[in-house]
């Protein structure tokens, strides 16, 4: 496989992203659309990847796909490889067809970890191996709907957890009685409020995730902070539970190096500042850099 005619495709449930390679392994043209694997319907996903970049595409194009589209509610399952797990043992894994326009697509596989307890990742590891050098161990966090605290040593994907930290926030938000005294218009974040969750989340007297969201709404009932502070508090609240769980299994004994959204990441940044741990910022296109590197491997 070469750079010359290689596309990767980033599809996930509400996204997809795409990326077409240039000879000397520069992108030569990206493409985003809102239109994840959800929004396809009767299994069509062929007929909306050529929606999507069908310009690009030729019979002797190598496609890469990655992310929800490799799962059972995708387009092709692809097995899982179990960690520890390498870019080889992701290119080893990938399952291959020929579309109708005789493209050749990859469909690339996800990580998955038994033990101590069961859990699984599909695109992100193209994020960590691309925010990454082979020699390296250190903690990539990967802030987000399911963030991810994954842990690397010497190009391998060791372990791994994920924490449901902006879906609970989502939906403590908009389907929670503590979300019904938050204004409707959000204002321009307020850090200290943000802060201030993290910091309960830490505290001794902190008796669980549970418990401390509650006291989102309690607090502005009794008017120890007003409700436009309360979506911010929340958000501090649930990340600072995340980065304590993440702590307790000791997982900054090593370097923390922030991958994803900027904005998001900074949060995540300010937090563990709060507490005192320093963090790295990996790339701002770590999935593009991981998918390079798979095609600079499989090339070699």
């Amino acid at each position: 496989m070469s750079f010359e005619n290689t596309i990767v495709v980033d599809w996930g449930s509400t996204n997809f992203r795409a990326y077409r390679f240039g000879g000397d392994g520069a992108v030569a043209e990206t493409h985003q659309a809102a239109s994840g694997i959800l929004s396809v319907t009767d299994g069509r996903f062929e007929a909306a990847l050529d929606r999507e970049i069908g310009g690009w595409i030729t019979p002797s194009s190598e496609i890469l796909l990655s992310g929800m589209i490799t799962s059972r509610n995708g387009w092709h399952e692809t097995p899982y490889v179990e960690a520890p797990a390498t870019l080889a043992d992701l290119r080893a894994g990938a399952r291959q067809l020929v579309s109708a326009r005789g493209a050749r697509l990859r469909f690339l596989p996800g990580v998955a970890v038994r033990r101590p307890v069961p859990d699984v990742m599909r695109g992100e590891e193209i994020q960590v191996f691309g925010a990454t050098a082979p020699d390296e161990t250190l903690t990539v966090i990967l802030p987000g709907t399911h963030s991810k605290w994954v842990q690397v040593a010497a190009g391998r994907i060791t372990a791994f957890r994920t924490f449901l930290t902006g879906e609970t926030f989502a939906l403590l938000r908009t389907h929670s009685i503590i979300g019904r005294l938050i204004p409707p218009n959000a204002g321009v974040f307020d850090e200290a409020a943000f802060l201030d969750g993290v910091t309960q989340a830490q505290a001794s007297a902190s008796a669980g995730l549970l418990n401390d969201v509650f006291t989102a709404r309690a607090g502005a009932l009794l008017g120890d902070f007003p409700p436009s502070a309360i979506a911010d508090r929340l958000s501090g609240l649930v990340i600072g539970h995340e980065i304590r769980s993440g702590l307790g299994m000791g997982w900054d004994s090593h370097a923390l190096r922030l991958v994803g959204d900027a904005a998001l990441g900074a949060r995540y940044a300010a937090a563990f500042a709060a507490l005192g741990l320093p963090t790295e910022t990996g790339p701002a296109h770590a999935a593009v850099e991981g998918f390079r590197k798979l095609v600079a491997a499989s090339a070699s």
